[in-house]
């Protein structure tokens, strides 16, 4: 089989055009974080997105994907408007982005949009094992309404004293003076020499981050972006059980289709 069923057990929708669901594959879905796993909805079985889960793996191997409805994003916007608890969507064999922890040095992470899953995943794998590492994490919206999952990441800093939440926001005019401007900019000013920074957000977001980083001192070896899933040449463990090779489940993805980090 080159796909687990995997049931929602929860849909919520913490702001327009934004879904958070929960899923549970009938069978554990082995990823890592900072991985990309292609989803597909029944309801159009031809067509498979790639999302990021925003969790580490957890013992009931429930997943939670965050979803942007994108204009004339027919998947993007049945997941956020029409599936329900209940339903199954697809699941496919997770696929690395380049968005994984490489050593022990302390983090900069800087979240656009829904480019925070992935990086609030890496976030719990350092939870699972601090190590006296440092974590900011930065996560840039609009306004302060628009900041879809603070009460999760209010729940992390409190939990965790080596974790800083930093909010971005770009047209909140009641903004504290720290606060004001996109993610990357105020990013900078928590950067210091040791830290990896990583950066997932939406397109515009990405564009020019690399050069903004390197022209702000940031060697280049510890900047990580996204980049498009690298899919795997052989076959992927899911538990005690194999997927076909990828090429059998490549060849009916939509192409090209990147990650959907903001939607």
């Amino acid at each position: 089989m080159s796909w687990v069923p995997a049931e929602v057990v929860d849909h919520y929708r913490p702001g327009r055009g934004i879904a958070i669901l929960t899923v549970r594959p009938v069978w554990p879905l082995a990823h890592r974080p900072g991985q990309a796993v292609p989803v597909r909805t029944p309801r159009h079985p031809d067509r498979w997105r790639w999302y990021c889960p925003a969790n580490a793996p957890r013992p009931d191997d429930t997943i939670e994907l965050h979803v942007r409805a994108v204009p004339a994003g027919t998947v993007s916007g049945t997941l956020v408007h029409r599936v329900r608890p209940g339903e199954l969507l697809h699941l496919g064999p997770p696929a690395d982005t380049g968005l994984r922890l490489v050593d022990g040095r302390d983090l900069l992470l800087i979240a656009g949009g829904t480019g925070l899953a992935p990086l609030r995943a890496l976030v719990e794998q350092v939870a699972a094992a601090p190590a006296g590492r440092r974590v900011t994490l930065v996560v840039g919206s609009r306004t302060f309404v628009e900041l879809y999952d603070s009460i999760s990441l209010d729940d992390l800093q409190s939990a965790h004293d080596w974790l800083r939440l930093v909010p971005a926001f770009s047209h909140d005019p009641q903004a504290e003076p720290g606060e004001v401007g996109d993610a990357l900019t105020v990013a900078l000013d928590h950067r210091h020499g040791d830290q990896r920074v990583y950066v997932c957000g939406p397109p515009a977001m990405l564009a020019g981050s690399r050069l903004r980083l390197l022209a702000a001192g940031v060697p280049a070896d510890r900047i990580h972006l996204p980049g498009q899933p690298s899919v795997p040449t052989g076959r992927v463990s899911v538990s005690a059980r194999t997927w076909r090779e990828w090429d059998d489940l490549a060849g009916v993805f939509d192409r090209p289709t990147d990650p959907e980090w903001d939607g």
